[in-house]
């Protein structure tokens, strides 16, 4: 019995002498974790479009919201904004869908295109590159031709501070 206190003295008392630690400091492994970051489009992005068919490529800017929903503008003056969905498929990696309309240089509009894209974003947030497929539409909705083969490249867009930012902070 005496052997049994004091062995649990000697426990309690090495208990004593380690740090306070609670679940929440010892739950995780930092250097066994991987970084949960970078797992959402949220935010703005400049794009460059790579489109099949010889055509130049274009920019487009995109604004991807948390609720998983899309807006974009495209630079060549062709198509209307574009709307579409988007969702997280595995580690940074998402599909998206876009829609958007084309017109004629009357501004007569010509076709209705869905655009299927598979996303990567680099490891720290900043870039993004993907492949799209590209469904062209009459306005009746049937399909006259489907074009796989586009990539795009792009930069997360994030606030910048103008020449002015310290002296305008003081202004009462």
């Amino acid at each position: 019995m005496k052997r049994f206190v004091v062995l649990n003295l000697a426990v309690l008392m090495a208990a004593a002498a380690l740090p306070a630690q609670s679940i929440f400091d010892s739950i995780r492994t930092p250097d066994k974790a991987l970084a949960t970051v970078n797992q959402t489009l949220e935010g703005t992005w400049l794009m460059e479009l790579h489109r099949p068919g010889g055509l130049s490529p274009t920019l487009n800017l995109i604004t991807f919201h948390p609720d998983g929903t899309a807006v974009a503008s495209t630079a060549d003056g062709t198509q209307a904004t574009n709307h579409g969905v988007w969702v997280r498929v595995g580690d940074r990696k998402f599909l998206q869908t876009m829609y958007l309309f084309n017109f004629d240089t009357n501004r007569a509009l010509t076709t209705v295109v869905k655009v299927r894209i598979n996303a990567q974003v680099s490891a720290d947030g900043q870039s993004i590159k993907g492949t799209t497929e590209l469904v062209i539409m009459d306005q009746a909705g049937r399909v006259l031709n489907t074009v796989t083969g586009g990539t795009y490249t792009g930069v997360r867009l994030s606030p910048e501070i103008p020449g002015d930012f310290y002296d305008f902070q003081k202004v009462q």
